[in-house]
């Protein structure tokens, strides 16, 4: 499917189950907006980086996963080639159960237009437009692991493991990156809560002055305890 194929060509997987996620929920702050809950307690540093509203659609994100992969590029430095894990939300509407037909799981409508000038399409016609639209939107729908997911307060991730830019890996496919990125080491951590306008980052005292000093990032220093623009 979609999402294990753009997975193996970035050289991760889907865990086999939570266990790479299990020290994360002791560490959060309390549910809600805070850079706490979206990042464990417990960094020397943290910062936030806003994401880019559309020019075009102000009520939605440009690329935020070239936002993240610019966050990346900062954190690839005390990363090296250690593993690295990821969280994606299990409430997505691209995702769809494993083993499901990815045409005709819930989530998947097929509409078919015409012009008011145009004749109205005959069923064999419309069928096909139909089965051709369901087609392509089947082809960036992601199958979800047949692997318990990571629960932690009120929300649940699937997770995988690759290398450093496997956090990007279904970047093709939709656009929200995963909620949750850390490295084997726990240098670092990287938090994206759904539905936000803004990600963080907490890691070492030297990684959030990389960010910082990345003017194009438009970052800045934050702490455990302050708010992040969720629309939640």
């Amino acid at each position: 499917m979609a999402g294990s194929d753009a997975l193996g060509r970035a050289g991760a997987s889907w865990d086999e189950g939570p266990g790479a996620g299990a020290w994360i929920g002791a560490r959060l702050g309390e549910f809600g907006q805070s850079v706490g809950h979206a990042v464990p307690h417990g960094y020397d540093a943290y910062a936030v980086v806003p994401l880019r509203p559309h020019p075009e659609h102000p009520d939605h994100l440009e690329d935020a996963h070239a936002t993240l992969g610019r966050v990346l590029d900062a954190l690839a430095p005390v990363t090296g080639d250690q593993p690295v894990h990821c969280g994606l939300w299990e409430g997505w509407g691209f995702l769809f159960d494993h083993g499901a037909d990815p045409r005709y799981a819930p989530g998947m409508g097929a509409l078919v237009g015409w012009g008011a000038a145009e004749p109205r399409p005959d069923a064999e016609e419309l069928e096909r437009a139909r089965a051709a639209a369901r087609e392509a939107m089947a082809s960036r729908r992601v199958e979800r692991p047949a692997a318990e997911p990571l629960h932690l307060p009120h929300r649940a991730y699937h997770l995988w493991t690759g290398p450093l830019r496997a956090a990007l890996a279904l970047a093709g496919l939709h656009g929200d990156p995963p909620s949750l990125v850390w490295p084997d080491d726990r240098t670092w951590f990287v938090g994206v809560p759904i539905y936000t306008r803004e990600l963080a980052v907490g890691g070492p005292g030297r990684v959030v002055d990389a960010l910082l000093a990345d003017l194009a990032l438009g970052a800045r220093r934050a702490a455990p305890d302050d708010l992040l623009d969720v629309d939640d």
